[in-house]
This record gives structure tokens, sequence and C-alpha cells, in this order.
């Protein structure tokens, strides 16, 4: 059974891509770091923006505290000049709803962006939302499943949460939810093939799949 499905946002809903690399950039370089090209910044998203920024300074610790403030001050400003909505995620949102099944968000991204982007881009079509800063483990820990499950009154196998990274794989195998991914974001097919078998080319493919099963 499935009562609620579950969304990463980067790299599943929105393409934030750009928006992220450029403020990365941004910030590395006022304080003298060499830029990182935009497959630097694919490969290093998935565990929060501190994490980002320490992997695109290779972990130098010495100016980590005024790049991450810098980083944080230009993205709210600036995280949504070229991110934009997947095609056809809109869809497979309206089909969701259209089944009376209840949708969010888990990601690790900082809430301040995180709401600034839903807002934008999704206003009115989340039951919750989980995101960085909220005091909840981030993923691959299992407790913003069990958090949303607990909220939305319903069991975590009755959940489906999909992602497009190997950090939405290890949640849903710590979590022990349902799982889809998609091979359209930030990482390789290639590479999550190796960790699952439930991946999908693109959000079309992803809606055809749903309305088997939904």
């Amino acid at each position: 059974m499935i009562n609620a499905i579950l969304f990463d946002l980067d790299g599943t809903i929105l393409d934030t891509l750009l928006d992220l690399h450029n403020a990365v950039n941004h910030s590395i370089t006022k304080y003298g770091y060499k830029e990182v090209t935009i497959n630097d910044t694919r490969g290093n998203i998935g565990n929060g923006i501190l994490n980002l920024i320490k992997r695109s300074i290779n972990f130098d610790e010495s100016k980590i505290d005024l790049v991450f403030d810098e980083f944080k001050r230009y993205y709210k400003d600036n995280c949504n000049n070229y991110t934009k909505p997947y095609d056809g995620i809109y869809d497979v949102l309206d089909f969701i709803k259209s089944k009376n099944i209840k949708i969010g968000i888990i990601t690790n991204k900082a809430k301040f962006a995180t709401d600034i982007l839903i807002d934008a881009h999704f206003k009115g079509y989340f039951d919750i939302v989980v995101a960085d800063g909220m005091g909840i483990e981030k993923k691959p820990s299992p407790d913003s499943i069990n958090y949303c499950a607990n909220k939305l009154n319903v069991e975590v196998s009755d959940i489906v949460y999909i992602g497009d990274s190997d950090v939405d794989i290890k949640t849903v195998i710590n979590s022990k939810c349902q799982g889809l991914f998609l091979s359209s974001g930030f990482r390789n097919k290639e590479d999550l093939l190796k960790l699952s078998d439930k991946i999908f080319d693109n959000q079309y493919e992803l809606l055809e799949y749903l309305k088997k099963v939904l």
C-alpha cells in the first residue's frame, strides 16, 4: 500500500545545479580558492551545503566559516536565478494529488533556501517539508522518514521516497520505506543501478510507473 509519497528536492523536482554552482564559485574565489567545474559541483551535492563547501575547498578548515557565511548570504539572494522544475514534475505531482495521497519533501538543503524555492515553484503542493535546520538528522539517516510518517500518520512501509542520488537510496534502505529513483538528476544512471533497480530516466517514465501502481 502507498499512503504517502515524499520527494528529494535538488536533482529530483528542481534543477538547482547552476545556481548552486555559481554560489559556490562566488564564495570560494572571494577567499582565494580556485574555481570548481560544474561537474565538480554536481558530484559534491547531496549532504547539505556545508559539506558542499567543504568538498569544494578540499576540506581546508582555515576559512570555512567565512566561505560558508558568504555562500549562505549569496545563495539566499540568488538561489532562484536559473533554478527550474524538471519537465513533467507537475504532471507527477498533480497525478499523486488526484489520488488523495499525501506528498512531501525531504531534503538536505538548508531550510531558508528550501522555503524560498518551494514558495516560488510549488506553493500549496506539499503536506510536509523537512529540510536542514529543523533539528532532524540529515539523510541518509532514517530520522526524516520516521518524522514524516509520524506527522502524516502513516506507516513507514507505506511511504515511497523518490530521489536521485546514492544518499537517497541509502535513506530508503536505512528507513525501510519504498524507493524510486531518477537518473535525470545529479548522479549517473550506472552508479544508481549498482544500488537499486528502481531507476527511471525522467519524470515522464516515473509518471507512467505511478499510474500502474496507484
